[in-house]
């Protein structure tokens, strides 16, 4: 697993590339990231979702290179502690750096923070999990890729007409 600032191996397209938790100061680095890949119009939208998101407890985990956000995953612990559960809430990677392992990094550093925050309660990460559109088979090949499998669907779930499918990962 990777550390909060260590250098993906293997990588040479990208320069210097870092996985570390988001800062207040990143909130314009992580709006460009929202308005490329999600249904945000505007940058200071995006900087509006990055807020509230922050007050609701959803920890974001952005990737760089050269010192630019260029990817983020955001995630939050589900139910109690004891429970030891995670959802991933998304992973966005800006299109020009697609293909190049950057999901993959946000997905590792996403499980090692998790599994950090359960460590601190002298616990550690049992399961994460995650919603993804039914139809969007793209996300079902990385996540199974990731070693995470098609647990359910959900029917009509945030959509009248479209379900969504639930991915996990056991520990």
């Amino acid at each position: 697993m990777l550390t909060s600032q260590e250098t993906l191996p293997n990588q040479s397209q990208l320069n210097k590339m870092k996985f570390r938790n988001a800062k207040p100061e990143d909130a314009a680095g992580i709006a460009a990231v929202l308005k490329e890949c999600y249904n945000i119009s505007t940058i200071e939208e995006g900087i509006e979702v990055f807020r509230s998101e922050i007050q609701k407890q959803y920890h974001f985990i952005v990737a760089e290179d050269n010192d630019k956000i260029i990817g983020l995953t955001t995630w939050q612990m589900h139910g109690l502690p004891k429970h030891m559960l995670c959802e991933l809430d998304r992973i966005a990677v800006l299109p020009e750096f697609r293909g190049k392992g950057v999901a993959k990094g946000l997905f590792d550093a996403l499980i090692k923070f998790a599994d950090e925050e359960y460590q601190k309660d002298g616990l550690s990460l049992r399961k994460v999990y995650l919603l993804t559109h039914a139809d969007n088979k793209r996300a079902h090949a990385f996540y199974q890729k990731m070693g995470m499998s098609h647990e359910t669907t959900l029917k009509n779930h945030f959509y009248a007409d479209k379900d969504e499918w639930v991915f996990s990962r056991f520990f």
